[in-house]
C-alpha cells in the first residue's frame, strides 16, 4: 500500500500538470509557447534564488524562526514575481488576456511540480534500493552518517500511506498559487495597475512564510490544510480578477504571440 502511494504521489506530480496543460490549451486554443515561457521563467528565477538562500540560510536561521520564514517568503516573492514581470513586460508583450495569464501560471507552477515529481521518483527508486542492501557497503554514505541514513530510510518506509501523497496534494495547491500570481502580475501590466505586482510579491511572501513558519509548529496534515485554504483564496483572486481584463483583450486572436 505504501509503495503504491509513493508511486501515485510522484506520478501525480508529473501527470496532473500535463493534463491541465493539455486541457487548458485546447479549451482556450492557446500556444504552447506561453507554457514554455512560464516554465523557463520559473527556472530562470531559481538560478539566483537558490544559491542565495543556500548561502545565507545559516545567517537567516540565527535570527529566529519568524524572521527566517519572513525572509525566505519575501525572497521567493521578489525573485519569482520579478521573473514574471520581466516575462510579461518584455517577452510576452502581446499577451494581455486573463486566459494567457492563467496558462503562463500553469507553465510556471506545473514545471516546478514536474521537476519535483521527477526528484521524488528518483528518491523512491533510491529508497527501494537502500531498503534491501547493507548501507555500510554504500561508498556515498560516510560512516559518520550511517546511523542517520538508517533512521531516514526507516522513517520513509514506516510513514502512513496518506503521508506519502502529501507531495502531490501540495503541488496542486502550489499551482493554484502560481496561477494567481501570474494573473496578478499580468494585470499590473495590462491593466496599468503597478500595485498588483507588489500585491503578488506580498501574497507570495505570506504563503511561503506561513508554510515555513508553521511547518515547524504544527503537524503536516494541519499545515497542508492551512496551505489548502490559501490555495482556495488564490483561486478566488484568479476569478475575481477575470472581470478586470477587457473582453477585447481576451478575444484578441493574436494575443498569445511572443515578441521580443
Amino acid at each position: 500500500m505504501l509503495i503504491t502511494a509513493y508511486i501515485i504521489n510522484f506520478w501525480g506530480m508529473i501527470l496532473l500538470p500535463i493534463i491541465a496543460w493539455i486541457y487548458f490549451s485546447r479549451r482556450f486554443k492557446l500556444s504552447w509557447k506561453l507554457l514554455l515561457a512560464g516554465g523557463l521563467a520559473f527556472i530562470a528565477s531559481q538560478i539566483p534564488h537558490i544559491p542565495l538562500v543556500l548561502g545565507l540560510t545559516p545567517l537567516f536561521k540565527s535570527w529566529g524562526l519568524l524572521a527566517y520564514a519572513a525572509i525566505l517568503g519575501l525572497l521567493a516573492g521578489l525573485f519569482e514575481e520579478t521573473a514574471r514581470y520581466i516575462l510579461f513586460k518584455f517577452v510576452l508583450k502581446k499577451s494581455t488576456s486573463w486566459k494567457e495569464g492563467v496558462f503562463v501560471g500553469l507553465g510556471h507552477g506545473g514545471t516546478e511540480a514536474v521537476i519535483l515529481g521527477v526528484l521524488a521518483g528518483l528518491a523512491f527508486a533510491n529508497m527501494l534500493v537502500y531498503r534491501n542492501i547493507d548501507l555500510s557497503t554504500v561508498p556515498s554514505i560516510p560512516p559518520a552518517q550511517l546511523e542517520l541514513a538508517k533512521q531516514q530510510i526507516a522513517a520513509y518506509w514506516s510513514a502512513p500511506a496518506y503521508m506519502a501523497l502529501l507531495g502531490m496534494v501540495e503541488r496542486v495547491f502550489a499551482i493554484c498559487l502560481h496561477v494567481s500570481l501570474s494573473v496578478m502580475v499580468l494585470y499590473s501590466i495590462a491593466g496599468k495597475k503597478p500595485a498588483w505586482y507588489w500585491i503578488a510579491v506580498a501574497w507570495h511572501a505570506i504563503v511561503d512564510g506561513v508554510a515555513v513558519y508553521f511547518g515547524q509548529k504544527i503537524g503536516m496534515l494541519s499545515l497542508e490544510a492551512l496551505v489548502g485554504v490559501m490555495a482556495i483564496i488564490s483561486l478566488g483572486i484568479v476569478f475575481w480578477l477575470r472581470k478586470n481584463f477587457s473582453p477585447e483583450e481576451s478575444a484578441h486572436p493574436d494575443s498569445e504571440a511572443i515578441t521580443v
